[in-house]
C-alpha cells in the first residue's frame, strides 16, 4: 500500500482519535482503500461533454484524498445519552463521486432554476446514519475556479427568516476537507463557514450547543489539532 497523502494522513488520524478515545462511542467505523495519485484530472473528463470547461484544478487533485470511502458515526458519552455531542462523515474518492448522480433535493414547489441548480451538485460528505437530511455538495460549474461548497441541512427552512435549505461555504474542497479532519464531523459544524447566519439565534440552539461543546471537549481531548479559528469563528457567530 503507498503511504497517505498529508491530507489523508489528517484524515485517518482524526479517525484513529475517535476510535482510541474511551470517552467516545464509535457506532460506525470504515476504512476503505487507498487510490493513485492524480496531480491532475484523470484523463477520462476531458472526453465527457458535460465536463468541458470545468475546472478540475492541480491543487484540488493534490488536496484530494484518494480513499475509497471513510465513514464514522460517533457520540460523546454513553449510547443513551442522546442530547450530547455527536458527528458523522463519510467521504469518498473525488473524482468517483464526480461521476456519480447530483443528489434528489428538489420537491414540489422547487423553481426550476433551483432545479437546475441541483443538478450541478455532487456529494462530498453526507451522514446517512445520523438521517438528519444534512450533506455537503461541490458544485460543478463551467469556467469557475475553485468551485464552489454547499452545505445542505434539510431543517434550515424551520429556521426563522429563512427559505432555502442550502447555504455556500467559505472553504474549498480541500480547505472543506482540512476542517473535516478538525472537526472530525461534528454536526453542525459547517455552520462556522457561512455568511448571514447567526448561531446566536434561539433556532439554532442545538448547533450552537454542539459547537460549543466541540470546542470544549476537544482542545483537551485531541491537544494535536488547533482549535483557535474555530473558536473564534464560533465566537463571531453567536
Amino acid at each position: 500500500m503507498r503511504t497517505p497523502t498529508g491530507i489523508e494522513q489528517r484524515l485517518l488520524q482524526a479517525q484513529m482519535e475517535l476510535l482510541d478515545c474511551p470517552e467516545f462511542t464509535v457506532e460506525r467505523s470504515t476504512t476503505g482503500d487507498l487510490g493513485e495519485k492524480f496531480s491532475e484530472a484523470p484523463a477520462l473528463f476531458s472526453y465527457l461533454p458535460d465536463w468541458q470547461g470545468v475546472q478540475l484544478s492541480d491543487r484540488l487533485c493534490v488536496g484530494s484524498p484518494r480513499i475509497s470511502e471513510l465513514a464514522n458515526f460517533w457520540h460523546h458519552g454513553q449510547a443513551s445519552d442522546t442530547a450530547g455531542l455527536s458527528g458523522e462523515f463519510r467521504v469518498t474518492d473525488l473524482f468517483t463521486a464526480l461521476l456519480k448522480h447530483p443528489p434528489d433535493l428538489a420537491w414540489q414547489g422547487s423553481t426550476e432554476d433551483e432545479r437546475e441548480f441541483f443538478t450541478q451538485w455532487r456529494v462530498i460528505d453526507d451522514t446517512p446514519l445520523s438521517a438528519l437530511g444534512q450533506l455537503a455538495a461541490i458544485r460543478i460549474q463551467p469556467e469557475v475556479d475553485p468551485l464552489e461548497i454547499w452545505y445542505y441541512d434539510m431543517e434550515l427552512t424551520s429556521v426563522e427568516t429563512r427559505t432555502r435549505q442550502y447555504v455556500p461555504l467559505d472553504l474549498t474542497y480541500t480547505d472543506y476537507m482540512e476542517q473535516l479532519a478538525i472537526t472530525k464531523g461534528t454536526l453542525g459544524w459547517q455552520y462556522l463557514f457561512t455568511q448571514g447566519i447567526t448561531i446566536g439565534h434561539p433556532d439554532f440552539e442545538d448547533v450552537r450547543n454542539q459547537l460549543t461543546t466541540m470546542l470544549q471537549l476537544f482542545p483537551r481531548l485531541f491537544p494535536d489539532w488547533d482549535y483557535t479559528e474555530l473558536t473564534q469563528r464560533l465566537e463571531a457567530r453567536l
